[in-house]
């Protein structure tokens, strides 16, 4: 078994082992999200508030964001580590569908809202990006309205991978995140939110990426999720940013951008870390 391989089925058996640890611990929550809007959530950085205290039946769970979620085994892996740590009363939403081939353990496929290319500054309706050049589209609020109207009870956001790479200004993504937020609970105001903090991407010729989305993870605090959470649509932030990911490291990811299936682990890992700290399911 050659390295890379060996080390890709250690990482996939660590991701279902800390999933099923998560889920067997005594002080889980009852999934009522805490104990008020004010309150932090120590571990993640996130806030907590009455989000899904009077949830009933099977809660629909969205993965926004780029190519990263629709291109990579991220998803897949995160919802078999779900399913792994017995959490099970969820399924995936979105009007897309990921099926790369993520090894046992993970669905063949699942459903998303992963768009490649796409950057989350073209969602907002006000959106000062100049016209969008790539033939597949950088996203647009119509888009953005359409995946809010799913009405998803909880909302996995890990988006700005395209625009970190095009050098747009930290405050400019952290508003269209607030814009991304604000449609989503004008559908649902329960909406709860998990803001990934994003991989580190450092792709050829990119002499400012590194820089720029450590800027982009230093901006979301507990401070900034306390502040733009409501009592009834907590958010939480997932640090990818400082996982054990590493893009100049071929093992993790062979563009310095896209997680290698050994990388999308990784992630999958810290996003069922974050969700079983809350006990929401």
């Amino acid at each position: 078994m050659n390295c890379r391989f060996a080390r890709w089925h250690i990482l996939l058996s660590s991701v279902l082992v800390l999933a099923a640890a998560c889920s067997s611990g005594s002080g889980q929550s009852s999934g009522t999200g805490g104990s008020g809007a004010g309150g932090s959530m120590e571990g993640t950085g996130g806030v907590l508030g009455i989000g899904g205290a009077n949830h009933t039946g099977v809660w629909n769970v969205m993965l926004l964001g780029d190519s990263v979620t629709a291109s990579t085994c991220y998803s897949q892996l995160t919802y078999g580590a779900l399913q792994a740590g017995s959490h099970t009363n969820f399924q995936f939403v979105g009007t897309t569908t990921t099926n790369q081939s993520c090894g046992a353990g993970a669905p063949t496929s699942i459903k998303d809202e992963g768009h490649g290319g796409y950057g989350v500054t073209y969602l907002p309706q006000n959106s000062t990006r100049s016209a969008c050049t790539k033939p597949t589209g950088c996203g647009t609020y119509a888009e953005l309205q359409t995946w809010a109207a799913e009405k998803p009870d909880i909302v996995f956001m890990h988006y700005g991978t395209n625009d970190v790479w095009d050098g747009i200004a930290t405050s400019t993504i952290l508003s269209a995140y607030l814009a991304v937020l604000t449609e989503f609970r004008n559908q649902n105001p329960n909406v709860i939110f998990f803001v990934s903090k994003i991989i580190k991407l450092s792709p050829a010729g990119c002499t400012s990426c590194l820089t720029n989305v450590g800027a982009l993870a230093d901006a979301l605090t507990p401070s900034w999720a306390s502040t733009n959470s409501t009592a009834t649509s907590p958010i939480y932030i997932v640090d990818h940013y400082d996982s054990d990911f590493d893009p100049t490291n071929p093992l993790d990811s062979a563009d310095g951008v896209h997680p290698t299936p050994a990388g999308a682990g990784i992630m999958a890992a810290v996003t069922t870390d974050a969700l079983a700290g809350t006990g929401y399911f």
